[in-house]
């Protein structure tokens, strides 16, 4: 096992396509904070935590969500992503 990292990335659509997204995920988990020994992600709404302005233009038109990857097997948090992404798409 290695180091947690943080990212960033955008779901395109409204937010109902966000939340079913993130409810989608089986080992990441949703919380109101980052920074602990199991993945969690966080949405953040198009006007941000401050610094908006800065931010991608997919980020400031539909908001984003924070990933911190933790001490999981980095297999496993890649492919609940995907089928996240499946599940929320089909």
């Amino acid at each position: 096992m290695g180091y947690g990292a943080f990212m960033a990335l955008a779901v395109e659509g409204e937010p109902e396509i966000q939340n079913r997204f993130v409810a989608s995920l089986r080992l990441i988990t949703s919380a109101v904070s980052l920074g602990h020994d199991e993945s969690l992600i966080l949405h953040v709404g198009k006007a941000g935590h401050g610094g908006s302005e800065c931010y991608p233009d997919v980020f400031r038109k539909c908001g984003h969500l924070r990933l911190s990857i933790c001490l999981e097997e980095p297999a496993d948090p890649i492919a609940d992503i995907k089928a996240a992404l499946d599940e929320t798409f089909a």
